[in-house]
């Protein structure tokens, strides 16, 4: 499985792409998530399927099917 990292302020509700960075493993993904989020962010690392590609990765809202 591929994971990848998103974000969001504490004061949002909706989470965005962190970047476009894929990893192998959760952990490295939550690893890279810890040491690159700011005080005022969380993240979550989440598997790289079409759903969440479709809901995170396009910011334009492009649906791959």
């Amino acid at each position: 499985m591929l994971y990848f990292v998103i974000f969001k302020d504490k004061k949002e509700k909706e989470y965005k792409m962190f970047n476009n960075t894929i990893f192998n493993t959760e952990k490295e993904a939550e690893h890279f998530g810890k040491g690159s989020m700011r005080r005022h962010q969380e993240h979550k690392v989440v598997e790289y399927t079409k759903e969440n590609y479709n809901k995170y990765w396009n910011n334009d809202k492009k649906i791959i099917k």
